[in-house]
C-alpha cells in the first residue's frame, strides 16, 4: 500500500476500492489463520493498519466537509443548492481545503479547516464557551 501522503491524495472511490480490497484480505487472512493455514502471521497487523489507515483519511475528509458546511455563510450559500464537495490535505496550511461546486460543476465557496485545534480538557471549561471555530479561512463565489 501506499504511504499517507499518497492516500490523502487518491479519490474518494479509490479510497473506497483499496478499503473494500483490504477488508476482503482481512477475512482471508483470518479465515487462514482458523485453519491453521496462515504463513505470514505479520500481515494481519500489516492489514489492520492499512485498514485504519484509509478509514482514518475518508473520515477526516467527511469531518472537513462537515466542519465546513457548518460555516453560516458557507450554509446559506450552499441552501436550496444540490452540492458536491471535494476535499484533499493542504500540507502547507496544515489543514483540509473543501471546494464546494454546484450540480453544473461551478464552484460555490471552498474552505480551509484545521482539525488539529486543540478543545480545552475539562467540561466545565468547554461547556459555557462557544466551540473551537475549525474553519480557518472560505470563500464564497458569487
Amino acid at each position: 500500500m501506499a504511504n499517507i501522503v499518497e492516500v490523502r491524495e487518491m479519490s474518494d472511490d479509490k479510497l473506497d476500492k483499496l478499503l473494500d480490497n483490504a477488508r476482503e484480505e482481512m477475512f482471508n487472512l483470518r479465515f487462514q489463520k482458523a485453519t491453521a493455514q496462515l504463513d505470514n502471521h505479520a500481515r494481519v497487523k500489516i492489514v489492520r493498519r492499512e485498514i485504519a489507515q484509509l478509514e482514518t483519511v475518508l473520515h477526516m475528509r467527511k469531518l472537513a466537509v462537515d466542519a465546513a458546511v457548518k460555516e453560516p455563510a458557507i450554509a446559506s450559500a450552499l441552501a436550496g443548492k444540490e452540492w458536491r464537495a471535494n476535499s484533499h490535505f493542504n500540507y502547507e496550511e496544515s489543514a483540509w481545503q473543501v471546494e464546494f461546486s454546484d450540480e453544473d460543476d461551478n464552484e460555490v465557496a471552498s474552505a480551509l479547516v484545521n482539525l488539529n485545534k486543540k478543545h480545552s480538557q475539562s467540561r466545565k471549561s468547554r461547556a459555557p464557551k462557544k466551540s473551537v471555530q475549525l474553519v480557518v479561512s472560505y470563500e464564497v463565489v458569487g
